[in-house]
């Protein structure tokens, strides 16, 4: 039978290296549960015509592009800093992310077309994935490295990243219900990750 793993952590900590290295050597499906959110915004999405009924006319111009897609910049810019906008969005979107994910969880487990089955998320504890998930790995890395790496990366200033690390669980809430930890510090290469995925499922 397929088991399902949440695999979850802070932002920056390294999930999708993670997921890549269990899609590239395991027999395994990855979902992502941000992909999953942006395609469910799309036209014809599963929350597409919810979140212009909500916001559109919140936003001077409204909310589509000429190609009548959501501005998914202007959303943002609408709801990062207005905490109660940014819940009306969110249970908005995460029922239907979480219905979808049910949804494949049942289909992959019937199917057993694969032998792992796992769900990047970083909203694993408010979203409920717990309940259903078989185990929870949790990527872990220090606070100040994962800082750094959202200024690399995505270019992200010093109070966006206070603003995004204020809203996620903290570290205590996620190795509460963790049954793995993977470190995922600087230094450490995909080589010493693929080795403790490795130890980790041996050990299941």
């Amino acid at each position: 039978m397929t088991m399902v793993i949440g695999l979850t952590g802070g932002v920056g900590c390294g999930k999708s290296t993670v997921l890549e290295l269990m899609e590239q050597h395991f027999n395994c499906r990855g979902i992502r549960t941000d992909e999953v959110a942006r395609e469910q915004m799309k036209r014809g999405g599963a929350v597409y015509a919810r979140v212009l009924e909500e916001f559109g006319s919140a936003a001077d111009g409204g909310l589509t592009g000429t190609d009548g897609e959501i501005d998914r910049a202007k959303l943002a810019a609408l709801v990062f800093s207005d905490a109660e906008r940014l819940a009306r969005l969110n249970g908005l979107t995460h029922p239907a992310v979480t219905e979808y994910v049910l949804g494949e969880v049942e289909r992959e487990r019937k199917s057993g077309r694969y032998d792992y089955l796992v769900v990047e998320t970083a909203l694993l504890i408010e979203g409920g994935y717990g309940s259903f998930c078989d185990e929870i790995w949790y990527v872990a890395a220090p606070e100040e490295e994962r800082r750094a790496r959202l200024k690399r990366s995505r270019g992200y200033s010093e109070q966006k990243i206070g603003e995004l690390f204020a809203r996620q669980q903290s570290e205590e809430a996620f190795l509460s219900v963790a049954t793995a930890v993977i470190d995922n510090r600087d230094g450490r290469s995909e080589k010493d990750i693929l080795e403790q995925l490795t130890e980790i499922l041996r050990k299941l």
